[in-house]
């Protein structure tokens, strides 16, 4: 078994072989099964901005597609792992943070208890819905904010290992991760 850093340097590379079209095919599909299943709960929705620098799955047509959910996104507000939810608006200005990840420049914070569903970013996860992300923690933080009845919604391209061997107490597990494949719940 390897240990987050070992998953995070393999999955990173995994998913930079894939291609702008694979990535965007494997969105599209994930984005179906989470709609096909109904996943979304009623409520204020937490979608993320991809970096294409990351090979992330582009989200762009997320926001279109759940338009009619209130939606908020993440803004890294310190380097000490602190992640904070703003209103999401079409029009808003973005800007990119120190990795390249566009967020919002208002500063209007959402109570993560007021979040019905999150859509987490990860590189890979396993067969107990813990994930490995990019090893800084703010998501991890951030969901150990929210309401226990909010619901965690993993992406990822990748289907899931057996275990994540160093796991730790402060890792929030996923409830749900859907994959091109299919979904996973935990």
């Amino acid at each position: 078994m390897l240990n987050k850093k070992a998953l995070r340097h393999l999955y990173r590379s995994k998913r930079e072989a894939l291609s702008p079209k694979d990535l965007e095919n494997a969105s599209a599909q994930i984005m179906e099964h989470v709609i096909s299943d109904n996943l979304v709960k009623r409520g204020l929705l937490m979608l993320f901005f991809d970096s294409a620098a990351h090979a992330e799955l582009p989200m762009e047509k997320w926001f279109d597609a759940f338009k009619g959910h209130p939606i908020c996104v993440p803004k890294v507000v310190d380097t000490n792992g602190k992640m904070e939810a703003v209103m999401w608006q079409k029009e808003m200005p973005l800007q990119p943070n120190k990795w390249g990840i566009p967020e919002p420049l208002g500063t209007d914070y959402i109570t993560p208890k007021n979040i019905a569903t999150i859509v987490v970013p990860l590189l890979c996860f396993d067969q107990n819905g813990q994930r490995v992300g990019y090893g800084k923690g703010y998501y991890d933080r951030f969901l150990s904010r929210c309401s226990p009845t909010c619901k965690t919604i993993g992406v990822s391209c990748f289907e899931p290992i057996e275990k994540i061997e160093d796991a730790e107490i402060t890792d929030v597990p996923l409830d749900v991760v859907v994959t091109p494949k299919g979904v996973y719940t935990f």
